[in-house]
């Protein structure tokens, strides 16, 4: 489980909330998107299972891991950056994290986060086959009902990261009508 860690600091109480509220989804959530930027225009997407952090690395520090030569990798490796969508198993609540990723292809980063059981995997061939990437949260944008702003997904609820770790909340943006 993720490792609750004091270096979150944020100047907005607002901000504050909304933080805990994208924690608690995240924690609850064993599989989210990841999505991509194609090399070649549009975007790909694809499930995969979150992993662990390390004790006291910073929480929006984000792990999965993948095979090192297939299209995931490529688009990692190509764009740099990518996006994490959660939804918690209630429909009541969504958040999207990106930021900068990296490959990371060091057997101890990924048999240190590996889920796989022996029973799945008893020649240890599943996560040979791996490598593990770091995703570092700079922008959220959430959709959790009671916690963001009404009417509930109409409107943008985001928040940006600096580079002390401070998060920054932006106006809730509405850009979809109301049509009766």
């Amino acid at each position: 489980m993720p490792v609750e860690t004091p270096n979150v600091v944020t100047a907005e109480p607002e901000a504050e909330r909304l933080i805990a509220a994208a924690r608690h989804t995240i924690e609850e959530v064993p599989f989210f998107w990841v999505v991509t930027p194609g090399v070649e225009g549009g975007a790909h997407a694809r499930i995969v299972q979150a992993q662990p952090s390390s004790d006291g690395e910073d929480f929006w520090v984000r792990w999965f891991l993948t095979p090192p030569n297939g299209r995931k990798a490529a688009e990692i490796r190509h764009h740099g950056r990518l996006t994490l969508a959660y939804q918690h198993a209630s429909g009541e609540a969504f958040v999207a994290l990106s930021g900068p990723a990296e490959l990371i292809d060091d057997r101890d980063a990924v048999n240190r986060r590996f889920r796989g059981s022996s029973h799945d995997d008893a020649k240890g061939l599943v996560v040979a086959g791996l490598i593990a990437v770091r995703v570092i949260a700079d922008h959220l944008e959430l959709h959790i009902r009671g916690v963001t702003e009404e009417p509930w997904g109409r409107g943008r609820t985001s928040l940006d990261r600096d580079p002390n770790g401070r998060w920054h909340l932006h106006p809730v943006h509405y850009d979809a009508p109301i049509v009766r």
